[in-house]
């Protein structure tokens, strides 16, 4: 009998410890994937595009401003756009090149033999997130700091060297309201005037190249609204931070198709890229450096990588699972793709001043249309092209013709 108890009890052992196994495991892997797919549907479900229905609307026929039979599409990834390339000896210039969809542009390009000078703030952080990218070199910048622009482009065309290649990555969205050193609103300041600054500056070493291009990133955002060209830096308007940024992106298409009309002549042609929505994105992260405590912002880019990690972005697809293509989520890699595509392909040989997504020449839509894709006609508009150049132009303190005349 006692024989029989003492087997009773290390019996029971084993299945104590089973059980103790089973619920670690459930708490540490079973618990977070329900909730993840949890918060999956809910997000699903509370989407207006999930049961948006095919867009059939109007679109606007334009000789140039239209799309071409290209080999990539929504789905394509930085790396499936340079299969086949070798670009060494170019040399490419990069702002926001070391997180997001700038950072798989630049492994791209950078994998085809370019030489990589990445633009950032966080310089350590820079060439963390970039150490296994070959021939980068990672330098300063601050787009809020035109010292800092000045400085770098200076030393720059200091050293002689060409550049084949700027892309004006880096950005900030939907921030509280805030202003530079100049008072100028904050988000405009660092997502268009510091990016022109840098991209005149630089324009005898795009010209050295003898063929080169500038790519600024856009986005659809700017179907929110055009420009205050009566109150850019909200003085005197109630500040709205998603409209801010919407003003932001519409300015960088109009000032993209002012650069290309000024510098065709000159070889260097300019794009504007939507690279489309992109969930995982450190954008969100980015626009609260300076504005917000340093936990928040490493909880931010924290939530980032476990949305890039665990491939959240294709399982919120599979929840939503849109009948548009412009709304269907893309990873990263696929976010970086358009970028890449304007910066290298053939396919836009001999054009410039476009506006493109997902790989392509996005089409013209009206100014009240609701479709998910397309540039709206007020980012085209020549007027309102000619109006915000002269503006930036004044804010910055720096003129085309005065970068050209020092030149000669």
């Amino acid at each position: 009998m006692k024989e029989k108890k003492e087997k009773k009890k290390m019996n029971k052992k084993p299945r104590l410890l089973f059980w103790i196994v089973g619920l670690v495991l459930g708490l540490v892997f079973v618990v977070p994937i329900i909730l993840i797919l949890a918060v999956c549907i809910f997000i699903a479900v509370n989407d207006p595009t999930t049961n948006a229905p095919l867009f059939v609307g109007e679109t606007i026929d334009d000789p140039n401003q239209h799309a071409i039979d290209s080999r990539f599409d929504h789905k394509s990834k930085a790396m499936d756009i340079v299969g086949g390339l070798d670009l060494t000896g170019k040399i490419i210039v990069v702002t926001g090149g070391h997180s997001g969809t700038g950072r798989e542009a630049v492994r791209a390009l950078a994998r085809s033999g370019a030489t990589i000078i990445a633009l950032a703030r966080d310089i350590e952080r820079a060439k963390k997130n970039l150490k296994d990218v070959p021939n980068v070199e990672v330098e300063y910048i601050d787009l809020l700091e035109p010292e800092s622009i000045d400085g770098f482009t200076a030393k720059f065309l200091e050293s002689g060297r060409p550049i084949h290649i700027l892309i004006n990555s880096a950005g900030i969205m939907n921030t509280p309201l805030g202003r530079d050193k100049r008072g100028y609103e904050r988000q405009f300041s660092t997502n268009v005037l510091g990016h022109f600054q840098l991209t005149l500056r630089l324009i005898p070493a795009l010209e050295k190249a003898n063929g080169a291009r500038i790519v600024n990133l856009a986005s659809r955002a700017h179907r929110e609204g055009s420009i205050n060209f009566d109150d850019i830096n909200y003085e005197n308007t109630e500040y709205n931070g998603m409209k801010a940024y919407a003003q932001s992106k519409t300015a960088i298409i109009l000032l993209s198709t002012k650069l290309d009309e000024m510098l065709k002549d000159k070889a260097i042609r300019a794009f504007a890229v939507h690279p489309g929505p992109v969930p995982s994105t450190d954008l969100w992260a980015a626009g609260m450096v300076g504005q917000a405590p340093q936990y928040k912002i490493d909880l931010m880019r924290f939530g980032a990588s476990v949305v890039r990690t665990l491939h959240i972005t294709e399982l919120l697809n599979f929840f939503r699972n849109p009948a548009n293509v412009g709304d269907i989520y893309k990873t990263v890699q696929q976010g970086g793709a358009t970028t890449t595509w304007a910066a290298v392909s053939n396919e836009l040989n001999g054009k410039g001043g476009l506006y493109l997504e997902d790989c392509n020449i996005a089409v013209i839509v009206p100014n009240d249309s609701g479709a998910p894709f397309g540039v709206r006609q007020w980012a085209l508009d020549k007027e309102d092209a000619d109006h915000i150049w002269t503006i930036c132009e004044d804010m910055i303190g720096v003129k085309l013709v005065d970068i050209i005349k020092s030149k000669r």
